[in-house]
């Protein structure tokens, strides 16, 4: 197989063609047509392959190559479910047809996690039939990244012989600029939906209404209260735990952007870190709390004049080193209990709890893949402590005892999860670059 650009089209056109997407339970036949393709795909290429399972998870599709008994061996994760996407959220095209624009890739995946995954495989597939690979080969692809549904902790303790490594490969985000990235750290956390309930249903806002409480007032209210004007979590202990912050990494996060650039990239009018810190810190080396959904009341044609008796809140908690998940959902369920009045009844329901981790950037191997970084970038790697999650990253370390090499290849203006997701070209054939690099003898 060529792994040239017009190769990696081929196949990346394919890859997005699947309505991969794990959130919503319709999409099930797409998603068992995207691991039969990805099954063939290894088969075709001379890869042992079968499918791991895990309670209520989506398939992962699992490969090994063998070069030699005596070759390290490398894992290569990625994941083949995908956000979702229509056209009418304000694609420029139907995101699940690969378009070329602009010198960009565009289409659901192509950065989040297809694309990134699938140059590694074109890579390693190229390298077998050349006979120049350099390692034996692992390759895990997973379904339920977009969910954080899979229990990474179970599925290593299961298949912990199985997926024993020397190294441990991921692509999965977005370099800075047109600067290399390697990744020293990603945050932990968990999401966990918050209920209140003031009564036993809706109430007539003329006949009640001023007379009892409102749940989404009480909830309101209470949300309101996680903040102080420092921008600070108010829970007590919060962040206790938290490992200081250098000075080597203040000073490297500072290096990475201007506050002006920072906040051009996300597209908002202001920065709201905490006093003193610069972007790069608050996300990627400090916890935080964020409300990423609220539902309550009435919202459809016309008006409902109701005392609404129920409300809920999605809350994401991201967590840093050397935090526990545990410690700060005891927290939280503390400070409810003291901050909800006594005629609100409220229920807590958490969901895919993982641990924060740190990776050793002063390793040979870390050392030896910048320096590969700066071969093909021509640039010198940025340091980067990145505040989103890989969960299997984190038990990869507690389980395997392999700290991962975390190696992003996306446009850091990729738009991941949001309309016409996008990869640059130069950067896709960069990414093929540095994957040759990395596996070839």
């Amino acid at each position: 197989m060529n792994k040239s650009f017009e190769d990696y089209k081929i196949f990346l056109s394919q890859y997005v063609g699947f309505k991969s997407i794990s959130t919503d339970p319709q999409f099930k036949p797409e998603v068992n047509k995207t691991i039969n393709w990805l099954q063939t795909l290894l088969k075709k290429n001379k890869f042992k392959v079968q499918l791991l399972k895990e309670k209520d998870a989506n398939p992962l599709a699992f490969g090994t190559f063998t070069v030699s008994p005596k070759a390290q061996t490398v894992l290569v994760y990625g994941h083949y479910d995908v956000q979702p996407a229509k056209i009418t959220d304000g694609w420029t095209s139907d995101p699940f047809t690969l378009t070329e624009t602009q010198g960009r890739l565009v289409g659901r995946g192509v950065v989040d996690n297809k694309g990134q995954n699938l140059i590694h495989l074109l890579t390693i597939f190229e390298l077998i039939k050349t006979k120049k690979l350099k390692f034996n080969i692992k390759i895990l692809i997973e379904g339920d990244e977009e969910t954080g549904a899979s229990s990474w902790q179970n599925i290593f303790k299961r298949y912990k012989k199985l997926l024993k490594a020397d190294y441990v490969l991921v692509s999965d985000g977005e370099i800075v600029g047109t600067n290399p990235t390697f990744e020293a750290s990603l945050r932990g956390g968990f999401n966990l939906t918050l209920q209140f309930t003031t009564a036993k249903n809706n109430l007539h806002s003329g006949l009640a209404g001023g007379a009892v409480p409102n749940a989404i007032h009480e909830l309101s209210k209470f949300i309101a209260k996680l903040y102080n004007a420092k921008n600070q979590i108010t829970i007590p202990d919060f962040y206790k735990g938290v490992d200081p912050i250098t000075d080597f990494q203040r000073r490297n996060n500072r290096a990475i952007s201007t506050p002006e650039k920072s906040r051009q990239l996300v597209g908002t009018k202001v920065l709201l870190p905490e006093v003193g810190l610069d972007f790069y810190t608050q996300t990627g080396l400090r916890p935080t709390i964020q409300v990423t959904g609220f539902k309550a009341g009435y919202i459809d044609v016309g008006y409902a004049n109701i005392v609404p008796a129920t409300a809920e809140a999605r809350i994401n908690f991201r967590i840093v080193k050397s935090q526990k998940p545990k410690d700060i959902l005891k927290a939280f369920q503390t400070y409810v209990k003291r901050n909800t009045p006594k005629y609100v009844d409220f229920k807590i329901s958490v969901h895919g709890p993982h641990n924060p981790v740190k990776i050793d950037i002063q390793s040979p191997k870390a050392k030896e893949v910048r320096a590969m970084l700066k071969t093909v970038y021509a640039k010198e790697p940025i340091i980067k402590y990145v505040g989103g999650a890989l969960p299997f990253v984190s038990s990869a370390k507690e389980i395997l005892g392999v700290d991962a090499l975390s190696i992003s290849l996306g446009n850091d203006d990729c738009n991941m999860h949001g309309v016409n997701e996008n990869f640059k070209v130069d950067l896709v054939k960069k990414g093929l670059a540095f994957s040759r690099m990395f596996f070839q003898k």
